[in-house]
């Protein structure tokens, strides 16, 4: 009988020593999911919010209660980390994974596009996707007139990496150079003295002999500004 009886009360501490982690780490979940929903309340779009399971061969980390933090450099976006340690100033913390998915309008193509292809504003729009995936375009502007170096099927995203910029000066080329600063606006001439694409610098030699810089633009268009 002694026996019998010693066997239960060991089978019941052990139950309550395999019981305890178990609530500790669903307390653990809720104080992580708890403080990244907190914090990622203000951003616009459609918010999910996956915690990872904690490894359960890791000893839990037992608190009264749980206090989440952002380790340094970390962000509350896509794929990131979560601290927690326990409230009252307990050095010992445990850093948790956590998936945040951000769902908002997000460029995609209106039709399927060709390798090659320079991108007109038709080519493009705006449609709910994961705009936390990374080279997620959210403005036209980023896309119109560059060159998508692979094929597209429409509705799929637009991504930066597909890009490429579109040479709009020929080193060698003669091209308008516009010179603006506060209260005057000129027009001249001159030579390109390198190839440039959009946006980009380039320096033009003028009929003077001198040399200035500006950004490159479609149609042979040098823009100088003081």
């Amino acid at each position: 009988m002694n026996a019998l009886r010693a066997l239960l009360v060991g089978f019941l501490l052990n139950s309550s020593l395999h019981a305890a982690p178990l609530v500790a780490a669903e307390s653990l979940h809720d104080a992580v999911l708890g403080f990244v929903r907190d914090r990622t309340h203000g951003i616009a779009g459609r918010v999910e919010v996956q915690v990872a399971p904690q490894n359960a061969r890791r000893r839990p980390l037992a608190c009264d209660a749980f206090e989440p933090f952002l380790p340094s450099g970390a962000r509350l976006w896509g794929r990131t980390t979560v601290g927690v340690r326990c409230a009252g100033g307990a050095s010992t913390s445990v850093f948790v994974r956590v998936q945040i998915r951000v769902y908002g309008p997000a460029l995609v193509a209106a039709r399927p596009l060709a390798p090659g292809q320079i991108l007109a504003a038709e080519d493009l729009r705006l449609e709910e996707a994961e705009v936390t995936q990374p080279g997620i375009l959210t403005d036209a502007a980023q896309a119109v007139g560059r060159r998508i170096a692979v094929g597209v099927n429409g509705g799929y995203p637009v991504r930066s990496e597909l890009l490429r910029s579109v040479q709009v000066i020929t080193q060698g080329e003669r091209v308008k150079v516009q010179v603006a600063g506060t209260g005057f606006s000129v027009v001249a001439e001159g030579t390109a003295v390198s190839h440039a694409t959009e946006g980009q610098r380039v320096q033009v030699r003028m009929e003077s002999g001198r040399t200035v810089s500006g950004t490159a633009h479609a149609g042979r268009l040098v823009e100088v500004r003081f």
